[in-house]
């Protein structure tokens, strides 16, 4: 069998209303956390993240920072599990924003605790995120890479302890699984590997476990509800809508952007007279152009979108950084 098949044809796990599903089981969360922070926690539970988007719902307004998993340890520690079909120039921001935000959400809640006031440093647990991204934001081979803060000269890393425990942890721990560098071949811990292949939808290359094949049991559609199937299959259309959207406003861009560069190009290459200008003239305009063109494929791919009824206007007025007043203007031009 091809190492690198598809495990299941009609599921995609990185969806995620199918991240929420397969970690709501709390035995496969904390195997997860086990395995890939290398956490010695012996229970986990979900405390944030458990409800999935419905049938007919708006993709998630950018302001709107509510984190995909949220789970806790025995040991106090929190884990944020994120997932990211699309590559975004700001993911990394938006992960800070989420790690902050949960951090001062946990701040506010040991302030509401009489008892707890007084000892609310002592009380304060650490935050920790994985990021499961189906694009490579990094450099490099390695599909799993650890971030931790540590001292710039002497490598030391900044630990914390949390309550009475007398063990040290680390103050930030954040791990991207890049799944697109998957090979069958990689020399990490399998217990690390197995998830890349679940998530991954990879033919697994060694014995996964009795709790990974439970969350593979979770994938089994004909075991879904009927709710649970029709939240796929919109979900599906939106996702498929949006991308088809967007790639025919960005070649609809490029190729005007193209056209307006060539005449610019032409224009400015006549103005100066040589042939070298008209050379140069054309190589700006098109540079100018494709960029102009492609910021009319960003517009009009938004404007589609909210006009579809996937997105509302407000959020929509939000991505492209203008009034909703403004915004309106190219509803009605477009």
């Amino acid at each position: 069998m091809n190492k690198m098949e598809e495990r299941h044809k009609n599921i995609k796990q990185i969806y995620d209303l199918v991240v929420k599903k397969v970690f709501c089981n709390e035995a496969v969360a904390l195997q997860f956390v086990q395995d890939i922070f290398d956490l010695p926690a012996k229970s986990a539970k979900l405390i944030g993240g458990d409800k999935i988007f419905r049938a007919n719902s708006n993709v998630e307004d950018d302001f709107n920072i509510a984190v995909d998993i949220l789970v806790e340890l025995d040991n106090h520690a929190q884990v944020i599990i994120e997932v990211q079909l699309a590559k975004q120039a700001f993911f990394m921001n938006r992960i800070w924003a989420y790690l902050c935000k949960q951090v001062n959400d946990n701040i506010e809640r040991l302030k509401q605790n009489e008892e707890e006031r007084h000892a609310i440093y002592k009380k304060l647990p650490p935050v920790y995120v994985a990021a499961i991204v189906d694009r490579n934001y990094f450099e490099g081979e390695e599909a799993i890479s650890t971030f931790l803060i540590k001292e710039e000269t002497r490598n030391t890393e900044l630990k914390m302890y949390v309550d009475n425990d007398i063990k040290e942890m680390p103050l930030l721990k954040i791990v991207f699984l890049e799944l697109k560098k998957y090979k069958p071949e990689l020399k990490e811990s399998y217990n690390k590997v197995r998830w890349l292949e679940f998530f991954g939808n990879k033919q697994y290359t060694s014995e996964p476990g009795e709790v990974i094949d439970q969350a593979d049991d979770l994938l089994n559609v004909r075991n879904w509800t009927k709710e649970e199937k029709d939240m796929y299959d919109e979900r599906t259309r939106q996702l498929d809508h949006q991308w088809a959207t967007y790639a025919y406003a960005r070649e609809e861009g490029i190729e005007y952007g193209m056209q307006q560069g060539m005449e610019q190009g032409m224009e400015q290459g006549m103005e100066q007279g040589m042939q070298q200008g008209i050379q140069q003239g054309m190589q700006q305009g098109i540079q100018q152009g494709m960029q102009q063109g492609m910021e009319r494929g960003k517009i009009g791919t938004i404007v589609n979108l909210v006009k579809e009824g996937i997105i509302a206007k407000e959020v929509g007025a939000k991505k492209l950084n203008i009034t909703e007043k403004e915004f309106e203007s190219y509803l009605q031009e477009i």
